[in-house]
């Protein structure tokens, strides 16, 4: 395959262009075609009920999907030899089961003044089936990114998320020099806790592994509406609970020096005791060693370019308000004798108003790979969510 024009280059600014003073250029993509290429097919189950009571005054509706996607199509690496490095193949198999409840109540609907409110609740599980015989396919272009240290990756029995490196931890099967990890070290101690080195510094562990669920446990919503006389107020509340997002813009500011967060360096920390950053149970000969964070550290092993970038994933749970807005309906005769219309509808709304969230960088609802099917919870110099003004005019005949 030739790419005509084009431009490329690391990244960091240096591009080269494939046409140079007006002459055309050509160069060989890195992808290599596939006339073999099938459509991607879904087949889905799906049930569920719509129930009303007290007449028409609540309603509650239950769904149940089971979707299962084969032929997928993915970009699988395949042999240098070959002269390309991927090549688009019918490369997966994905399941996806979800749950939907929905229940509306509409307690007050008399002629001048209304009341309504609904809340929703869904949860949505991923696990990646088959594909073709690989444990894990990584791919920047469809998954979202590919960072030192996170890969977006599709893993088999898990689902679409990012694969790296982590700090040595506890219950990994892990032997570092004479210390068995799991049977001698962390003899007594909790789950996951950090193995520190002889120098007072976490080890970095070699193993390329998962290191991010970006699917949230469960989502929901609640919204009210009032109505009164020919004013109408409305209100949305959405939550995500759980999703991890990785904080590549923070782990890229520790690398330069240009996140508040390294003002700390120059000073003396306890990896388990008061160093900010990596908290938690800490295990191993230097458990308890004071040392120099400087640097060395943030931009080395404390830095979004250094091995380890499951140091920056967070927790993604946020609530946010997601709309305010109030209405106005003009229907006096002067509508229909003047202009012929039923009547005009006058609507204010603000949207996105307010986040609430434990996430330290600017919205854990942003994601590089955008809402399409790519890896999820990636934060990377991406812009927020847009918080808006909205003026709406509402012509009825």
């Amino acid at each position: 395959m030739l790419v005509p024009g084009g431009q490329f280059g690391t990244g960091y600014g240096d591009i080269l262009n494939a046409v140079q003073q007006g002459i055309g250029g050509l160069f060989s993509s890195s992808a290599l075609g596939n006339p073999n290429i099938r459509p991607e097919r879904e087949k889905e189950f799906e049930g569920g009920a719509d129930l009303g009571f007290f007449d028409q005054k609540a309603d509650i509706s239950l769904t149940y999907y089971r979707e299962n996607s084969t032929d997928v199509i993915l970009p699988l690496p395949i042999s240098l030899s070959t002269g390309y490095s991927t090549q688009l193949q019918n490369g997966a198999k994905i399941r996806n089961v979800g749950y939907e409840m929905a229940l509306n109540v509409r307690p007050i609907t008399r002629k001048d003044f209304s009341w309504d409110f609904g809340v929703n609740w869904s949860k949505n599980n991923t696990t990646v089936l088959d594909l073709k015989g690989a444990t894990f396919v990584e791919n920047v272009a469809q998954f979202g990114g590919t960072f030192s240290g996170a890969v977006g990756a599709a893993t088999l029995g898990s689902n679409i998320g990012l694969r790296g490196n982590d700090f040595v931890r506890c219950n990994r099967g892990l032997v570092i020099g004479a210390d068995s990890i799991d049977a001698d070290v962390c003899q007594g101690a909790p789950k996951n806790a950090l193995y520190i080195g002889p120098d007072g510094f976490p080890v970095v562990d070699p193993t390329d592994r998962v290191i991010s669920d970006p699917d949230p446990h469960w989502t929901g919503s609640i919204r009210t509406s009032f109505r009164v006389h020919k004013f109408q107020f409305s209100a949305l509340i959405d939550h995500k609970q759980g999703g991890q997002v990785w904080n590549g813009t923070r782990g890229a500011l520790f690398n330069f020096g240009t996140h508040k967060d390294t003002d700390i360096r120059g000073q003396m920390f306890t990896f388990g005791t008061d160093y900010p950053y990596l908290k938690g149970a800490v295990v191993g000969p230097g458990a308890g060693t004071a040392v120099l964070i400087d640097q060395n550290w943030f931009q080395g092993d404390g830095s979004g370019f250094g091995p380890v970038s499951a140091q920056f994933m967070e927790d993604g749970t946020f609530t946010k308000l997601r709309e305010i807005s109030v209405a106005y309906t003009l229907d006096g005769k002067w509508v229909s004798n003047l202009i012929g219309l039923t009547s005009i509808d006058l609507r204010l709304a603000g949207r996105n108003l307010h986040t609430w969230t434990n996430y330290s960088g600017i919205d854990p609802e942003t994601n590089l790979g955008g809402a399409a099917f790519a890896t999820q919870g990636i934060d990377y110099f991406n812009n927020p969510q847009t918080r808006s003004i909205v003026v709406s005019v509402g012509l009825n005949r």
